[in-house]
């Protein structure tokens, strides 16, 4: 028992680590810097900068409020520095790694709950979003709630061989098991309060309980727990869901998925995303070598693991499915299916009896793999997440009064606004009704920033322009980018520092560089 416990505090330790390490050191990039600020506002605020709807239709926000709420609360305790706001996600993280624990011991048995334990800690995939001061840490917490509270409420239904469920007597099952049905039905709703693609995973998880054996002596308790969800999740689902699904429908930037998004959600699952592209081979082979060995040893043995794969990969393939229709094919919010993935992966590694040699050389590959990920992702500093904190103080210490600090869009002026928010900063709005075009009227009136139309109207009457863009954003352009040909037009080029990816440009009217620089490409 000591060594027991000895063993989780030490794995604990471990995950407390990983999800701390380089937390305070890497800058924030648009999506936490967009957190921060939105949940500075009031309650009120956030409530009006995400439900007011938009052209007639459609809510001006696409997530739920949950995580703004809780990062409001937490912010006013702790502060709004970068370790204090990504904190929170670590604790949620911390609390996943062990309830998913808890869950495999209970499912198979104590070394599968150590597994996992271990599988958790470590996976990069969940580090990374341990570490993001965005809401994918709760949704893999709730969901995996959800998903604990269901299995066990389900315990013995129908296969127990009690026959007085089998006709009035099945609601028995609802009152003997009412801790764990509540459990379910609070996890469910926070899981639809964290993400609305949540739902996907609930869906599953209700398929998997009408799929096993004696199906109708859980229907009854199982509807009854998900009217509680519905009546919890009722005034969010009705009032403000079709307004959130017609935003998506209007613009939005994602993209029908191919069997591309699908390598990257299996590579994802055992070894994170991004990663260097000298590894991606390796990762893809061992991620495909661990599936089929689990998928072919699971079929052999007829094992419980065969309701996390489905818990994995059935969310997946529904969001595949629906995304051919209206694409919302988002690798983050499968966080949840990559987390139940774990427990059948660490069933595989306890209790799949693979030949020695094979197990031990597949582990220290993914071993190895696994550490360079996780450097990898820890020392990232390109795009969307260069340092925004080191080009924020350059500003800081070079802007002059007069000048002007002017953004090509909102990726690179949010975050140097948390940053820096006293320069002088302006952003160029979106092309209208592009995928791009995010940023709804009623969500900038909230917080009290908004884009300028054009260049020439951010940058009217400066006689000195400070420019910040992605190099991503000119390359994207096979001419030239119409922001950097307006200014070469009117102004000169005085100065180009870099950080990483990111430019920041200095332009001075009537200056006129001794060597300029080739925004265009020449022509061929």
């Amino acid at each position: 028992m000591r060594r027991q416990l000895g063993l989780a505090l030490l794995i604990l330790l471990l995950a407390f680590g990983l999800r701390m390490a380089y937390l305070q050191g890497r800058a924030l990039w648009y999506d936490e810097a967009f957190a921060v600020l939105y949940a500075s506002l009031s309650p009120e605020r956030m409530v009006y900068g995400t439900v007011t709807p938009v052209q007639g239709a459609g809510a001006a926000d696409v997530h739920p409020l949950l995580y703004y709420f809780l990062l409001h609360g937490w912010m006013r305790l702790v502060g709004r520095s970068p370790l204090a706001v990504r904190f929170l996600s670590v604790g949620l993280g911390l609390v996943t790694v062990a309830l998913l624990w808890r869950l495999a011991a209970w499912c198979f048995d104590r070394r599968t709950g150590l597994v996992v334990g271990l599988l958790a800690a470590v996976n990069p995939f969940h580090v990374a979003y341990s570490q993001e001061a965005r809401m994918y840490a709760l949704l893999g917490l709730a969901a995996v709630t959800a998903a604990y509270g269901l299995m066990r409420a389900l315990q013995g239904a129908g296969e127990q061989g009690d026959r007085r469920r089998l006709i009035i007597g099945h609601w028995s099952l609802f009152i003997d098991h009412w801790p764990w049905w509540v459990l379910y039905a609070v996890g469910a709703a926070l899981t639809l309060y964290a993400h609305n693609l949540g739902a996907l995973v609930l869906l599953a998880l209700n398929l998997l309980a009408v799929a096993r054996r004696r199906w109708w002596c859980r229907l009854p308790a199982l509807a009854l727990a998900d009217l509680a969800v519905l009546a919890l999740f009722g005034p969010w689902l009705v009032g403000v869901l079709p307004g959130q699904f017609g935003f998506v429908r209007r613009a939005y930037w994602l993209q029908r998925p191919g069997a591309g998004d699908l390598i990257n959600t299996l590579i994802a699952f055992h070894l994170g995303l991004p990663l260097p592209d000298c590894l991606l081979p390796l990762a893809l082979a061992l991620a495909m070598a661990w599936l089929v060995l689990l998928v072919y040893r699971v079929a052999r043995i007829h094992s419980r693991a065969i309701w996390f794969l489905w818990l994995a990969w059935g969310p997946v393939a529904l969001m595949f499915t629906v995304s051919q229709v209206q694409p919302v094919y988002l690798l983050r919010a499968l966080l949840p299916a990559g987390l139940l993935y774990l427990v059948a992966w660490s069933w595989l590694l306890a209790q799949g009896s693979l030949p020695r040699p094979l197990l031990v050389s597949l582990l220290v590959l993914t071993l190895v793999v696994t550490v360079m990920a996780l450097g990898h992702h820890y020392t990232y500093a390109r795009f969307p997440c260069p340092p925004f904190d080191q080009a924020a103080t350059y500003l800081r210490e070079h802007v002059q009064e007069g000048d002007g600090v002017v953004h090509s869009n909102k990726l690179t002026f949010f975050p140097m606004h948390y940053y820096a928010p006293y320069l002088p900063g302006s952003f160029v709005a979106d092309p209208p009704g592009s995928g791009s075009d995010t940023l709804a009227l009623p969500t900038q009136e909230a917080l009290g920033l908004f884009p300028t139309p054009d260049v020439a109207t951010a940058t009217a009457g400066r006689e000195r322009v400070w420019f910040v863009i992605f190099d991503r954003a000119v390359e994207e352009y096979r001419g030239c980018h119409p922001h950097l040909e307006w200014l070469g037009d009117h102004y000169g080029l005085h100065t180009l520092e870099r950080f990483n990816d990111l430019q920041v440009r200095l332009y001075v009217r009537g200056h006129r560089p001794e060597a300029p620089v080739l925004d265009c490409p020449l022509p061929k």
